[in-house]
């Protein structure tokens, strides 16, 4: 009987540069299969922690296990984790297909023509075996290195904000892809990314990390309504704030208790002929809609969203949804 994985175990892992403590006692498990999302701000440490998993940063303290067994001893390249970067890092001498059979020294040459084809067939570039990688778009290019580390069957896939060079639409796209492809695969992944959309399209559960600390791990829509804390809150968009009778000023019907305030996010309020009437502070297009500023009856700023921009000083709004987020950050 083969022993079931138990996956990936991080325990009391620190990350130092010198005197920077750029991770700080983060632990956490990775299950067999899952998606986990590394998302934060630059430098918020989840790079260097995605790198000392990779065996690429030493540990300053802590352990990384693969079905328990710690792998500080272990060499970079027989950990069998593959790893994606921000640039694709394909070989400019070789073509698409050589590219994605150079990790490919296990499996017969024999074999190796069929993987390559059912790797580009995966990331949907099928044909391209003969393409030049200098021909290639910035969004086939990663798609090569996806195959390429995909091929040789890693344990688990390591992706160091492999989207965020591209552009707006394009990335998109590609995250969409991506989450397909890992989910056909099956793989054991970790995607680090400051863009909580991609995460939340990407991942099965999103870590949010600041100042190089673990502050929530949740499902996607879990850190969307409760927020651990204000500063997960602010990192996911919720600029402003309210307790429950200010809430429910604005129209909010929800239930709010004292320990707790009301998270307002950029989709928060709605246009509402018969809501409460409040001063405009500023307009701006985003993707195709108008982002209207808006002052809240307490002075913080806000914002609802317009289908055109609006005439006046004034527009009428309610408050139809927030993060439920405790008062006071935890310990």
């Amino acid at each position: 009987m083969v022993a079931q994985s138990s996956g990936l175990d991080i325990r009391n892992v620190s990350v130092r540069y010198g005197e920077l403590l750029a991770v700080d006692d983060v632990s956490m498990t990775v299950e067999p299969g899952a998606v986990l999302a590394l998302l934060g701000p630059s430098g918020s440490g989840k790079s260097s922690l995605l790198r000392a998993i990779a065996g690429l940063e030493p540990l300053a303290t802590g352990e990384v296990l693969w079905d328990g067994v710690d792998l500080s001893g272990t060499k970079v390249h027989r950990r069998n984790f593959g790893f994606v970067f921000q640039n694709a890092q394909l070989f400019a001498t070789m073509d698409v297909g050589h590219n994605i059979a150079y990790g490919l020294t296990k499996l017969p040459r024999s074999k190796r023509p069929e993987r390559v084809r059912e790797m580009l067939d995966l990331v949907g570039l099928e044909g391209y075996e003969n393409r030049k990688v200098t021909e290639l778009s910035g969004g086939q290019a990663q798609r090569v290195a996806l195959a390429r580390s995909l091929a040789p069957s890693p344990r688990a896939l390591l992706l160091d904000e492999p989207l965020s060079a591209l552009d707006r639409n394009l990335r998109d796209h590609l995250a969409d892809e991506l989450s397909r492809i890992l989910r056909t695969v099956g793989t054991t992944a970790i995607h680090v990314t400051h863009d909580q959309d991609e995460a939340s399209t990407i991942a099965d559960t999103v870590a949010v990390m600041d100042h190089g600390r673990l502050l929530q791990r949740d499902t996607p829509d879990v850190l969307w309504r409760s927020p651990a804390s204000k500063d997960v809150a602010r990192f996911l968009g919720f600029t402003a704030f309210l307790d429950a009778d200010a809430a429910h000023h604005l129209g909010w019907r929800g239930q709010l208790s004292e320990e707790n305030v009301l998270g307002i996010g950029p989709r928060s309020l709605e246009l509402d002929d018969d809501g409460v009437a409040l001063p405009i502070t500023s307009q701006g297009f985003a993707l195709g809609e108008v982002e209207v500023g808006v002052r809240l009856p307490d002075g913080q700023l806000s914002t609802v969203t317009a289908l055109e921009r609006i005439d006046g000083e004034q527009v009428r709004v309610r408050l139809v949804s927030g993060a439920v987020t405790p008062m006071t950050s935890p310990r």
